[in-house]
């Protein structure tokens, strides 16, 4: 009986122990958790990468924690590194970051939130292109076909262009600013003063989130420098008809100066029957004009006719004569179709 009385006591001294050592480690480790433990702020939710010339902006979704009130963003495997510091505006918020100075090339980025203690989060990744002068230099200009009086006609445009910048100064000497969309096709310039130049450059984003637009360096035109006279003129018009008797790009004709106001040439050189095509220019808007009149018979019924048509491509200028001309029969009666022919002195 002693021995059992022995042996409980003990164990009850036993188990005392161990409770007070437990209880004296709880407290150890209460102590730690309370001043030191790892407190881990809401991240950097979600982040928006928009790319720019030499700099970047991130644009960041952050979490709920009201507590978060800095954002640090590291890379080159956190050789640099920004941080930008805040106050809350409500439950979630979103911030833009814009990075300066970044040489041309692609970023990963490691953004950390930071809150009022100075805990850091885990990290968010994101990563991002910055353009810069190799982009740029690799940029073409949208193809200028003609540019005669203000009166400027274009090439196709491709599909990340975003237009043309055009400079001029008009007649009473102010600077004029026009920017060309990629669906026109042509252009005026109105009021251009004929004995100044124009410049030009197109306009490029790398990507539609780009913070900054891209230019190709400016070209300098002439708009007026070669005076209209009697002479050899090249065929300049493009893809014009599918009919083989209009006037073909690469094809040349002779055109006489009639007075100063009027010029002729024979539009059609397979007809057995050919007359002059004669066109009126304007002599202060130089703006041409073509009356009807028979152009050529093409034999039983096929006497064609021609008259201008009111278009942007009516113009003599630059040595260039252009009109848009609409074709049909003698008596009116058999549409051909509607045509512009330019003609550029050689």
């Amino acid at each position: 009986m002693m021995k059992h009385i022995q042996y409980l006591a003990l164990l009850v001294s036993i188990t005392v122990g161990v409770l007070a050592g437990s209880c004296t480690q709880m407290d150890e480790f209460e102590k730690f958790r309370v001043g030191g433990a790892i407190t881990y702020p809401g991240k950097v939710d979600s982040v928006i990468v928009y790319p720019g010339k030499e700099r970047i902006k991130l644009g960041m979704i952050l979490g709920a924690d009201p507590t978060v009130n800095k954002i640090k963003a590291y890379w080159k495997n956190r050789q640099d590194s920004t941080e930008i510091t805040f106050a809350r505006t409500g439950a979630i918020d979103t911030l833009d970051l814009v990075i300066e100075n970044l040489i041309e090339g692609t970023y990963n980025f490691e953004l950390f939130a930071f809150d009022d203690f100075g805990n850091r989060s885990v990290v968010t990744n994101v990563s991002g292109t910055v353009y810069g002068t190799t982009y740029e230099a690799s940029l073409l200009d949208r193809p200028l076909l003609t540019a005669a009086c203000g009166n400027i006609r274009w090439g196709e445009a491709n599909s990340i262009m975003l237009g043309v910048e055009v400079s001029y100064t008009d007649s009473s000497g102010n600077g004029q600013v026009v920017f060309v969309e990629n669906d026109q096709d042509t252009s005026t310039l109105s009021d251009i003063d004929a004995s100044e130049t124009f410049e030009y450059r197109t306009a490029y984003k790398p990507d539609s989130l780009s913070i900054d637009t891209f230019y190709t360096p400016f070209k300098t035109i002439l708009s007026n420098d070669i005076s209209l006279s009697s002479g050899t003129y090249e065929v300049i018009t493009v893809n014009n008809t599918a009919h083989t008797w209009m006037p073909q790009q690469g094809q040349t004709r002779e055109v006489t100066q009639i007075s100063d106001t009027q010029f002729s040439y024979i539009l059609s050189t397979v007809a057995s029957d050919q007359v002059p095509l004669v066109i009126n220019v304007d002599p202060d808007t130089h703006v041409t004009s073509v009356e009807l009149q028979e152009i050529g018979n093409f034999g039983p019924p096929w006497y064609m006719t021609a008259e201008s048509i009111e278009s942007n491509d009516n113009y003599a200028c630059n040595g260039i004569i252009s009109v848009r001309l609409h074709i049909d029969n003698l008596d009116r009666g058999d549409y051909w179709g509607d045509f512009t022919v330019i003609i550029k002195k050689k």
